[in-house]
């Protein structure tokens, strides 16, 4: 029997020079809610996720994204350190699939970078990069969805950078957000414009969920 592979690991090269080593684990609950709980309270993070909550009710919430059927939650690393936090989400169980022409090949997804340090020019879009490399691997989506909220000067900006386009405006429960979509071709052809190489080392195992 083969072992299932608990991790995503990949490399991603700039130019042929600058190197960036990540990975993807599935978000384990006894391992990570600390560590989330603190994230959800930074002042980068709270006014958009809204889960500056009290500890247990936020383990109530964590319990629940685990559990959840309809998406898979997964803590990204850079470098060895936990810096990233994404969930990957089936589109027609969200009130998206009510704001524009949803097609199969779809993935819904919501990201966050939890160290503030880590929001500069130069991380920031590296890490949102490999985030959106490991969702299109690993689920072989057409197309990637983000609705982030159309304050979010930090999150839009890295999106539309590495090949997203803004669809428009929706007004979603609790939030006016930014429609944006990411073609997989054209995401790969900003990435092979700009000199970017990625290096699969290894894969997480799949689970069957048909979150695409």
């Amino acid at each position: 029997m083969t072992a299932r592979q608990t991790y995503t690991e990949l490399t991603i090269k700039e130019d042929g020079q600058k190197e960036g080593h990540f990975s993807f684990r599935r978000l384990d609950f006894d391992k990570d809610v600390n560590m989330l709980y603190e994230w959800m309270h930074q002042k980068h993070i709270a006014p958009f996720w809204k889960l500056d909550l009290p500890m247990e009710d936020f383990k109530e919430w964590v319990r629940k994204s685990v559990e959840a059927e309809h998406k898979d939650c997964f803590i990204g690393t850079y470098e060895g350190k936990p810096v990233c936090y994404v969930i990957a989400y089936r589109i027609k169980e969200d009130p998206i699939k009510d704001y524009y022409d949803h097609q199969s090949g779809d993935l819904g997804m919501h990201l966050l970078i939890g160290d503030r340090s880590y929001l500069n020019k130069e991380d920031g879009v590296r890490i949102v990069r490999a985030m959106i490399l490991f969702l299109f691997d690993h689920y072989g989506a057409k197309r990637i969805v983000g609705e982030p909220d159309i304050r979010n000067r930090i999150v839009i900006p890295v999106l539309k950078r590495l090949g997203g386009d803004v669809e428009g405006r929706v007004q979603l429960p609790g939030k006016r957000a930014a429609l944006i979509t990411g073609e997989q071709s054209k995401v790969m052809k900003t990435l092979q414009e700009d000199g970017i190489h990625t290096i699969f080392h290894s894969r997480l195992s799949p689970v069957t969920k048909g979150i695409v």
